[in-house]
């Protein structure tokens, strides 16, 4: 009796999917094994969804096929469509096939690009009299329209005349929320009361340096502190 044939592995792919299901691919040996036969395949993906990507073995029982299945993540983000692609690796046993040893399921993307019209956010400046209630600066942050989603801005202060930490509490990564459906918010900078004699008003900056979920506009507001001495 002549020896078995070396079987030839190749591999098809299933229909595209949507982000969050499931990639389906089918191996087949032709001709089928006499005994369940070992296949070593590499999964990758282009774009980026989650799948579990690396090297793994498919068993290809005496039916002569198995399927390979590659989970994908729903995540909130918008992204270009991509793929996930199985590809068969050489190893004793098996040949692989030249035309069909790799094969790609489309992912489509399912999440809606990020607004192109963003609010546009502002600061306005503030006074405050040393050693006077309410004893610190009260910074308003105003959106020129309200959002759906919570606009997160960063923002600094920045010395002019009055230094930080002798004549205010200054930060150097602040944050403040404007939540979705609302127009401002307000951030706070204490005021420390001191026995030096000063110029009349003292002043420093505060900067708005980045805004997510909106474009900044007028990012610099100016607090001055007016001396009681």
């Amino acid at each position: 009796m002549p020896p078995p044939s070396t079987p030839e592995i190749s591999i098809t792919a299933g229909s595209g999917i949507t982000e969050g299901g499931n990639a389906s691919f089918t191996v087949a040996a032709s001709p089928a094994p006499t005994s369940p036969l070992s296949v070593s395949v590499t999964v990758s993906q282009s774009g980026d969804f989650g799948a579990s990507t690396g090297t793994r073995t498919v068993t290809v029982p005496i039916s002569g096929t198995a399927t390979v299945t590659v989970g994908t993540t729903d995540d909130n983000t918008d992204e270009v469509d991509g793929s996930v692609t199985v590809t068969v690796n050489a190893r004793s046993g098996y040949t692989v096939s030249s035309t069909q040893g790799s094969a790609s399921v489309n992912v489509a993307d399912n999440d809606d690009p990020p607004p192109t019209d963003l609010p546009e956010v502002s600061i306005s400046d503030d006074t405050v009299v040393e050693g006077e209630p309410p004893y610190f600066l009260e910074f308003t942050v105003t959106l020129s329209q309200r959002s759906e989603q919570n606009v997160t801005v960063t923002y600094e202060t920045r010395e002019v005349t009055a230094t930080d930490h002798l004549d205010y509490q200054g930060t150097r990564n602040g944050r403040v929320v404007i939540w979705s459906g609302r127009l401002r918010a307000t951030l706070i900078v204490h005021i420390r009361d001191d026995v030096r004699r000063e110029a009349h008003e003292e002043t420093f900056n505060v900067v708005l340096t980045a805004a997510d979920g909106a474009t900044i506009t007028n990012s610099t507001a100016t607090g001055t502190i007016i001396d009681d001495e």
